[in-house]
């Protein structure tokens, strides 16, 4: 079984003696329904649960809407077979299609506080959106779902045991193994063409043929394409598959509409934007000037770029299902339809805690005659910490200096094909008037692979 680290979240609230109701929020597919059923107390028999699959029971959105708690958890019991005795788990699942649910919680948990509610669903926000539903504030916790990481996808693997704790104990100013580094740029090859979807894990794990793997993502996206034809139509379903498909193939580039769908009006686009990044396929990286924390004080939600939900889906859509060992070890991979970019999007978007809601941020300055991009902003141990991304194992940080004198920031992060490395930058900066800066900063080197590593990292300097 792939171990998910929202498990040890999902323990705790199991556990505690008074919860809150739980959503589980995230795409479709992603492992939401198999997180809940595999929670120990659950899957071992000792906690019972009521599950129940809204999608099966369309006609229940009436009687979740009737507010009218006691009659609710009669009609749920007698329709699973199941007494709700004190600790019992309810389970409602697919929640968008009954998005009542969602609001009857409340006054089901009311009406019986020694039960645990957990709810999980995908297109959350186009659902409650067409519905007018609110929820009610402070009511819930929520849990946001991600694909597996990298180090989910390793830990599936016993032969990489050594590895994992190797990239889980390096520490700056030690050496790396060489063959540890060439192993684990390999595992990432496959992690770049399967992704984190945990079905494509499972498949790749038993099987191991890309070719069905990519049949898994091909289910996968097709099952997407579907769910916006239950939402939207016309033009705006046109608008949707156009951003759906532009994503992939410009992942990290600044948005211009224009350039998205150029004969329809920007409003549209946005629109499909919004929509999909309800749905949690796509994400936003929202510009911010980096000046301190937190990021969101000083965003710019007109300046952005988009990521996909999972570098293996991604891969799928670009085309790419085969990349060798050694061309992810050089420059070459910047061609590879952006994955080392994508690839380090996500996972700094799921670095925090399950109860935390995703965000993520960029630097961009825009001039006359050049620009000055950093590919990410992250908030770490009080400070912001500009990230860089390089595809192999060169390249150049022009924008990275330009933010750090910018900035004067004392700690930056690279990360690239080559092994972990911890150096002083002391570099002369000129400012394109014939003057010079000179500028000084501690610069952590990580490859792609320990990207999961950061907060351990940053936390020790």
């Amino acid at each position: 079984m792939i171990h998910r680290n929202i498990d040890v979240e999902l323990q705790k609230w199991v556990q505690s003696n008074s919860p809150k109701c739980l959503v589980i929020r995230g795409a479709r597919q992603i492992g939401k329904t198999t997180a809940v059923l595999s929670i120990p107390s659950i899957r071992s028999g000792d906690r019972p649960i009521l599950y129940m699959n809204l999608e099966e029971h369309p006609e229940l959105e009436i009687l979740f809407s009737s507010m009218d708690a006691e009659r609710i958890l009669e009609e749920l019991s007698f329709s699973a077979g199941t007494k709700l005795s004190p600790g019992t788990v309810m389970f409602l699942d697919e929640v968008q299609a009954a998005p009542s649910a969602l609001a009857a919680l409340r006054y089901m948990r009311e009406h019986r506080p020694d039960v645990y509610f957990v709810s999980a669903g995908s297109l959350l926000e186009i659902a409650l959106g067409k519905k007018k539903i609110s929820i009610p504030v402070g009511r819930m916790d929520y849990n946001f779902m991600g694909p597996l990481s990298f180090e989910e996808f390793l830990e599936s693997d016993t032969a990489m045991e050594m590895e994992l704790e190797i990239i889980g104990k390096w520490a700056p100013g030690e050496s790396f193994p060489i063959a540890a580094h060439r192993r684990l740029a390999d595992k990432l090859r496959q992690f770049m063409i399967t992704g984190g979807m945990p079905e494509a894990v499972d498949v790749f794990l038993s099987s191991g043929d890309p070719f069905q793997v990519e049949k898994v993502h091909s289910s996968i996206l097709n099952t997407y394409r579907d769910d916006f034809a239950k939402y939207v139509s016309g033009d705006e379903l046109l608008t949707l598959r156009r951003v759906f498909n532009w994503v992939p193939a410009r992942a990290g580039d600044k948005v211009i509409y224009t350039q998205i769908s150029p004969d329809l009006k920007s409003a549209k686009v946005r629109s499909a934007i919004e929509l999909l990044s309800g749905a949690r396929v796509i994400f936003p990286v929202l510009h911010s000037s980096g000046n301190g924390i937190p990021l969101n004080a000083e965003m710019k939600p007109s300046i952005f770029k988009l990521y996909f939900l999972d570098v293996g889906l991604m891969s799928s859509m670009t085309g790419i299902t085969r990349i060798s060992q050694e061309q992810i070890l050089s420059s070459e991979f910047v061609n590879k339809g952006r994955l080392a970019e994508q690839f380090i999007a996500q996972h700094l978007l799921f670095r925090v805690p399950s109860f935390q809601q995703p965000s993520l941020h960029y630097w961009l300055r825009e001039g006359r005659t050049s620009n000055a991009e950093v590919d990410f902003l992250i908030s770490e141990k009080g400070q912001v910490l500009p990230v860089e991304v390089k595809s192999g194992t060169s390249g150049q940080l022009k924008s990275l200096m330009r933010f750090m004198l910018d900035k004067e920031s004392s700690l930056a992060l690279r990360f690239d094909m080559n092994p972990p490395s911890f150096q002083k930058v002391d570099h002369l900066l000129g400012n394109g008037a014939g003057k010079s800066s000179r500028i000084s900063f501690d610069l952590l080197s990580l490859p792609l692979y320990m990207v999961g590593q950061i907060s351990r990292l940053v936390s020790s300097m």
